[in-house]
């Protein structure tokens, strides 16, 4: 199932892509979200980021992920050490303004999450290596943002999260000009065991 995006022209690449600004819930940095999938204007049949529908059940094939639910829905993750509950709230595709470092024809795409830690041990990892994007084009390439919506920031936001506590930010990716992304994929501790995914 594909990830959703909405276009327009003309927005920093070749055929750019924007949609309806729309404040992401808990975004850290208080951004309108460009591109934002699960919206009503993108998909009227997907819940909201606050819904509290249940996730829709994983069922893995051959290691191919073949139902994930779509961007917006929280979804519960157990490490070995911490139950999380994470969540990706918005896609901005294109990234407009990011002073990223591109490669011809490359795009700047930037996926806002959440993550909470519910219960256990602090969990310590870090978001470049956690996240990840699946493209039509192959597995997207993490991309520091050196301004924006989206800044990396200095100190990684997942660093040291502590029991209830949540965190919100943005990981940046660089996608080939006319790649589709596929789906949002969170490892904990960068690990595909526990890993779940976004379509």
């Amino acid at each position: 199932m594909l990830v959703l995006a909405a276009a327009i022209g003309g927005c920093g690449s070749p055929g750019g892509q924007a949609a309806t600004a729309q404040r992401s819930p808990g975004a850290g940095r208080g951004a309108a979200t460009t591109g934002r999938l699960g919206s009503p204007g993108a998909d009227s049949t997907a819940p909201s980021p606050l819904s509290s529908t249940p996730p829709v059940p994983r069922i893995v094939a051959a290691g191919v992920l073949s139902a994930s639910p779509p961007v917006g829905l929280p979804q519960s993750v157990q490490t070995q050490a911490s139950t999380l509950t994470v969540n990706v709230t918005g896609v901005h595709d294109p990234l407009l303004d990011s002073g990223a470092s591109l490669p011809a024809g490359a795009r700047a795409v930037g996926v806002e999450v959440t993550i909470a830690d519910e219960a256990g041990a602090t969990y310590d990892s870090t978001a470049s290596g956690d996240w990840s994007l699946q493209t039509t084009a192959g597995r997207a390439a993490p991309l520091f943002i050196r301004q924006g919506v989206c800044e990396t920031p200095l100190t990684d936001f997942e660093s040291l999260i502590g029991v209830g506590e949540t965190r919100s930010g943005c990981v940046g990716f660089s996608v080939p000009a006319g790649a589709r992304i596929l789906t949002v994929t969170f490892s904990p501790n960068s690990r595909s065991a526990g890993s779940v995914s976004w379509r």
